[in-house]
């Protein structure tokens, strides 16, 4: 055959013409050009007669997808049962643009045939050519008529969250679209499995922890962790080492929500990752965890470079911490950065709230008259309201006593703490307390013994009373 067949023959043609003609198309869909072929394939647009059907099922199978979109594109306009089916069959043809060429030629033919056509094709091929076949079916009418046909017909139109609300009958199509879609379609598939009640979404969210796409494992890793998914936890502690930081972040946040003890230490060694998002996931997942195991680990980030993960660590040492880092969180209340103060504070109350009687923290006052001198006026203010709270003095009063508490501030120190432990609930505490504050022996304390002559225990009252002689005394 040549390579170029003229078939430009006239339009209105005698029958023993048409024999001809028909002859002769047939001929030029065996050249081995495709040009020939696929303009012999317009020739036939819009005949519908058994011999020009003939020639198009050739052209449907056609080695070129070029003559086959053709093909599909005349069998549209043809419109016979006939039609209909080798349309049918185009559906599943190999090339996309084959697919849709089919869809929309279907959707152009209608009728309940085109529609039978159209609903059972959903589900298959790409997910463009599936939402070309939504929208064929939405023109002609077609609505769901059960769950599987809905849960088809919702993740064709990308509506992947009503999808998963059907639950298990939507998991393979979801599946599907999760390991075959688009970066966008597979983060969306993820963000709907969140959602979804049935347990084997879980299992489909570890598949998406290996996603090409860090957007994708990061969205899968927060899902797991907000579904309690409890098998998920090997797979979130390898996942500490993935190459991206958000995906490690992620990772140490849905260990902490999980709560199993296995994650410790591995989140334990995420604190010195060099990202301070992960340094601060991990920290935050550690407080959930609540293992003391972890504490030593996480006082030494009251140091970290960064804000964030300073004042992360204050939060978690106010849930995991003992009285052996309160030290360190006073310092921490010199921190640059206010944030980070006030997790200190709050985690020293948490841990300790009468801190400031401590004699270990006592031990601290050279260190912050120290920093009354930092070059940062901030840290300055919090070192004089820190000697404020723990001695009751200014700073330049402080330095008036030599630089520590005199015996003198000690003692009144001492009977502030008292004070309040004589207003305590317990009988025992309040009888301790009124009869050390009668060995100390001062005036400043008489408001507070007074209160205590009436007090419901007898012998709390007898030794406010006594007390209150001795103050008198002194």
């Amino acid at each position: 055959m040549g390579q170029a067949l003229r078939v430009d023959k006239p339009a209105f043609l005698t029958q023993d013409e048409l024999v001809l003609q028909d002859w002769w198309l047939e001929r030029c869909l065996g050249s081995r050009s495709v040009m020939t072929r696929q303009r012999a394939v317009e020739r036939l647009a819009g005949r519908a007669d058994p011999a020009a059907m003939r020639l198009l099922r050739l052209a449907a199978q056609d080695p070129d997808a070029a003559v086959r979109r053709a093909a599909m594109s005349a069998l549209g306009q043809a419109g016979s049962d006939e039609a209909v089916q080798l349309l049918a069959a185009g559906l599943r043809d190999g090339d996309e643009q084959v697919q849709e060429t089919a869809v929309l030629a279907l959707r152009r033919v209608g009728g309940p045939n085109a529609v039978h056509a159209l609903s059972r094709a959903l589900g298959q091929g790409s997910s463009r050519v599936q939402f070309r076949v939504a929208q064929a079916l939405e023109a002609l009418g077609w609505r769901p008529a059960g769950p599987e046909e809905e849960a088809a017909w919702s993740v064709a139109r990308g509506e992947y969250e009503r999808a998963a609300e059907l639950g298990g009958v939507a998991l393979p199509l979801l599946a599907r679209r999760l390991r075959e879609g688009e970066y966008a379609e597979r983060l969306s598939v993820v963000r709907s499995l969140i959602r979804c009640e049935d347990a084997g979404a879980g299992s489909l969210l570890m598949e998406a922890l290996r996603d090409p796409d860090a957007a994708v494992r990061t969205a899968a890793a927060e899902g797991l962790g907000l579904r309690m998914h409890a098998p998920a936890v090997p797979a979130l502690i390898r996942l500490l080492k993935d190459p991206m930081p958000q995906v490690r972040a992620a990772a140490a946040a849905a260990l902490g929500q999980l709560r199993d003890g296995a994650a410790v230490e591995p989140l334990i060694r995420a604190l010195e990752d060099a990202q301070w998002e992960v340094r601060a996931a991990a920290l935050e997942a550690l407080g959930r965890l609540g293992d003391r195991r972890a504490f030593p680990s996480v006082a030494a980030r009251l140091e970290d470079s960064e804000q964030e993960v300073r004042e992360q660590a204050a939060e978690t040492l106010g849930v995991v911490g003992d009285e052996s880092v309160v030290e360190k969180l006073v310092l921490t209340l010199m921190d640059p950065h206010s944030g980070v103060r006030q997790a200190a504070a709050r985690a020293l109350h948490r841990i300790d709230p009468g801190w400031q009687r401590s004699p270990r923290v006592q031990n601290l006052l050279p260190t912050l008259q120290s920093a009354l001198h930092h070059r940062d006026p901030g840290v300055q203010l919090a070192a004089a309201g820190l000697i404020r709270q723990i001695t009751g003095l200014s700073p330049g009063e402080l330095e008036r006593q030599g630089g520590a508490l005199s015996p003198v501030h000690r003692r009144e120190a001492a009977a502030r703490a008292l004070e309040l432990l004589a207003g305590d609930f317990d009988a025992a505490v309040r009888l301790a307390a009124v009869r050390a504050l009668g060995r100390l022996g001062l005036r400043r304390s008489i408001p507070a013994l007074q209160a205590r002559l009436n007090d419901p225990h007898p012998s709390v009252a007898a030794g406010a009373h006594e007390a209150l002689q001795r103050c008198h005394a002194g």
